[in-house]
């Protein structure tokens, strides 16, 4: 009796480990592809919808936002924002460079220039062609937009590229969230006065940065050379979260820039 009350617990486990587990689905969310034209390459779009779109007309703001990994926190804050109601509903996609060499990948559109140390490095023009000239045009079409309305949110890498492309598409974006930037990149190659002095429409720009000196020292730089100029047309704010490190400075600093962003003016 008892072989067999074994047996029975043995094929028991092992017809349970051979049926299908259900996958966990993300509500009120899809997922698209975009192949570059110019380049060829292939990027998947992570859509988070607010929870009343299907059910309305109403237009709505979009964020795009950098690293497919971003996407589970985003959904998050998209419907926590129900009841914390700290930010607009808004169309939120987020750009993921699927498997593969995800940080060559990073390294090769997020930069705006070639290194001798990244051989990856330097194809920020291209990619942001892609997301004028074919992305966002994409996401418009597909999804009931507000094209007046559009920000962009990066980290790291992603975060030196939302402040180039604020600076090379001053109208493409109205709000921007860069968290711990590596704005030190290629000797600082963004500090540039002349691109920083104007801003029409208005931007506003949310700066975070890790308490570590190894990109704390080049955005608070970034920030002083903003505290100079004194961009028209640009309302800016920079934190310092000094007890975090490069990765976890995303937790608290991306749902504070976003708040902030889309505050009220």
């Amino acid at each position: 009796m008892r072989k067999f009350l074994l047996l029975l617990i043995t094929w028991s486990a092992v017809v349970a480990a051979q049926t299908p587990v259900p996958k966990v689905v993300s509500a009120h969310s899809e997922q698209r592809a975009v192949t570059a034209t110019k380049t060829g390459l292939n990027y998947e779009l992570l859509i988070s919808l607010p929870e009343n779109y299907a059910a309305t007309q109403d237009r709505y703001p979009v964020l795009l936002v950098l690293d497919g990994w971003h996407f589970p926190l985003m959904q998050f804050l998209q419907n926590n924002n129900r009841f914390s109601r700290r930010m607009p509903p808004v169309i939120i996609v987020t750009i993921s460079h699927g498997s593969g060499n995800v940080m060559a990948a990073r390294a090769r559109d997020f930069t705006p220039t070639r290194v001798a140390s990244d051989a990856s490095s330097g194809g920020a023009d291209a990619f942001l062609d892609f997301l004028e000239q074919q992305l966002i045009p994409f996401v418009d079409q597909t999804y009931r937009t507000n094209p007046l309305d559009r920000a962009i949110l990066g980290h790291s890498h992603g975060g030196l590229f939302a402040l180039y492309a604020m600076q090379q598409r001053p109208k493409l974006f109205q709000r921007v969230v860069a968290s711990s930037p590596t704005i030190g990149w290629d000797n600082r190659k963004l500090f540039q006065p002349a691109k920083l002095k104007e801003f029409s429409p208005p931007v506003r720009l949310d700066l975070s940065v890790e308490g570590e000196p190894r990109f704390r020292d080049d955005v608070v730089a970034f920030a002083n050379l903003l505290d100079e100029i004194k961009p028209n047309g640009m309302k800016y704010r920079m934190t310092v979260h000094k007890d975090e490190n490069h990765n976890s400075v995303r937790i608290p600093a991306l749902s504070a820039g976003l708040y902030w962003v889309y505050a009220q003016p």
